[in-house]
């Protein structure tokens, strides 16, 4: 997604202006910093991600009113920045099978259902149709995502005593050498003290 994003935003953005390369070139630059970015910035990557989407509407709308939108676009994006922040576990859960769903529905609309005679699913050409593909997609995959959470929650419950067994098992095999060691010098103080008042024979 903000592949994607820093993509649209450079493409669109810098169409006009310049080299008729410039756009092209310096969009895919960003969706290559925006992939990773977000695949090596786990939390903030999320951060970042709800923050162009609190921004965006709001500039947008606020753009629309003839107003000067960026403080108020700064501000969303500073509001989402701190919920990606405070809710970035949830939002992993949640995010990706709604972005899932609103394309797989627009996937379809742009496949299956041309503005020609004959297209499959002509009926995505109305918004109401294709928004209601992408909700009736959007809960099977938010099911299966809080599903796997949960799944993924009580493997690693069940785990967790068997490490500690593991935990227990590798300190005793670390110790067993310094209880040996003990249990020798222990018998060999033993056998001194019982043989201590018999004298060696001379040859």
């Amino acid at each position: 997604m903000l592949a994607a994003g820093a993509f649209a935003c450079a493409f669109f953005g810098l169409r006009g202006i310049g080299h008729p390369w410039l756009a092209p070139a310096v969009a895919v630059i960003a969706a290559v910093l925006g992939g990773m970015f977000g695949a090596l910035a786990d939390t903030w990557a999320t951060a970042a991600l709800v923050a162009g989407l609190f921004a965006a509407p709001v500039g947008a709308g606020v753009a629309a009113l003839k107003r000067p939108w960026p403080p108020l676009a700064a501000l969303a994006g500073s509001i989402g920045l701190f919920v990606g922040i405070k809710r970035q576990r949830k939002l992993q859960i949640f995010l990706p099978p709604l972005f899932a769903a609103a394309f797989a529905a627009l996937g379809a609309a742009i496949g299956w259902g041309p503005n020609r005679r004959g297209a499959v699913l002509w009926r995505l050409l109305d918004v109401d149709w294709l928004l209601g593909l992408a909700v009736a997609l959007a809960v099977p995959l938010i099911l299966l995502a809080v599903q796997r959470e949960r799944w993924r929650r009580a493997k690693l419950e069940g785990r967790t005593p068997e490490m500690d067994d593991e935990d227990l098992k590798r300190k005793i095999a670390e110790g067993q050498p310094d209880y040996e060691r003990a249990a020798r010098e222990l018998e060999s103080g033993g056998e001194s003290d019982g043989g201590g008042g018999t004298l060696p024979q001379s040859e």
